[in-house]
């Protein structure tokens, strides 16, 4: 579905999943995990679960960062209208409220290479 475009804005796309989606939702938190396409390819991604304590007015959503994304420009890369998987691996950590957008993305680099070196270094 579409959000409010925040990830893309720092640099980190998200695919958001609808309100609706079904099975386990874990706690809030950063997870590393697999985004799985409609076409049954496994993405490795870093999961945000939770309201984005950082910007305000957000209700708690699911969105995940595919880190190994194509070369290829975002609009090429399009998850909207699929029906995806998120499946979580290991909780990263919890949800902090930054001081502001830079601080953040800061944090999110961090996070993309903590879930990357789990998911696809073992």
């Amino acid at each position: 579905v579409h959000g409010a475009a925040r990830g893309r804005a720092l640099g980190f796309p998200t695919a958001n999943l609808a309100h609706e989606a079904s099975g386990f939702i874990p706690a809030d938190g950063i997870y590393a995990g697999w985004l799985v396409d409609q076409a049954g390819t496994r993405w490795p991604a870093a999961i945000s679960v939770g309201s984005n304590p950082t910007f305000d007015g957000v209700s708690r959503q699911v969105e995940a960062h595919v880190i190994d994304r194509p070369e290829e420009s975002v609009e090429d890369f399009d998850l909207y209208g699929q029906t995806v998987i998120v499946e979580f691996v290991q909780r990263l950590r919890g949800m902090v409220a930054y001081r502001g957008p830079e601080a953040l993305v800061e944090q999110m680099r961090l996070d993309v290479i903590q879930a990357h070196d789990l998911l696809v270094r073992r």
